[in-house]
């Protein structure tokens, strides 16, 4: 079944910092990111996700909980590998679409195209304008090493820089979200809407979903 999502409005006045506004997403729905197309990779990984909008930012915060943690890659690098949140989006049906890559520090890799294999990054004065607030707690639970962390991220519209968006209000674009982590001790391909493809692939913009900007 396709899922949609309603992303509710927040106002913001003038640049508040990201630790602030995690707090505000904090109050909202959150929402799992806990479909698994491809289960012969086991794992024990948690992942979900909240979102709103200020007109002219996506203001989006991630949940995580996994055994390990591992961030050694940088900004456009295989952030993939890592532990690692994505939001795939196509704000138009013209076939392209973007790709926003974080991982567990807030290094980020983001391109736009049709496919895989067409790609092109963000430019970077576009990505520098994304800010994010990582909050990372690591423990100890019946004898096994565990990490809790969470990902603010502020995305404003001008970001997506093949399109001119003048307000988020009212807009309609189809996406998903994932948590992954392709080299991790326990790799794991999760969706919020689900893909599929007999192996993991979150380049599948047929399984996107419908997601309202209220």
């Amino acid at each position: 079944m396709m899922r949609k999502l309603e992303v509710p409005f927040i106002p913001l006045y003038g640049k508040p910092a990201p630790a602030e506004v995690s707090r505000m997403l904090d109050r909202l729905q959150v929402i799992p990111i806990s479909c698994n197309p491809w289960p012969q990779y086991a794992h024990a990984v948690e992942a979900a996700f909240s979102i709103a909008h200020s007109e002219d930012a996506i203001l989006l915060k991630y949940y995580v909980k996994e055994s390990h943690l591992l961030a050694a890659a940088s900004t456009n690098g295989d952030i993939h590998k890592d532990s690692c949140v994505e939001f795939f989006v196509a704000c138009d049906d013209g076939g392209n679409y973007y790709n926003l890559e974080f991982n567990c520090i807030g290094w980020c890799k983001a391109g736009f195209g049709s496919s895989r294999e067409n790609r092109a990054p963000l430019p970077v004065t576009a990505t520098d304008l994304i800010t994010t607030a990582t909050h990372i707690i690591s423990a100890v639970e019946q004898g096994r090493r565990s990490f809790v962390w969470e990902l603010t991220v502020i995305i404003p519209a001008v970001v997506f820089s093949y399109h001119n968006i003048t307000t988020l209000t009212a807009m309609k674009v189809k996406g998903n979200f994932y948590k992954c982590g392709d080299e991790m001790p326990a790799p794991h391909f999760l969706t919020w809407n689900d893909v599929k493809a007999a192996m993991p692939d979150f380049h599948r913009r047929e399984d996107f979903a419908d997601i309202c900007f209220l």
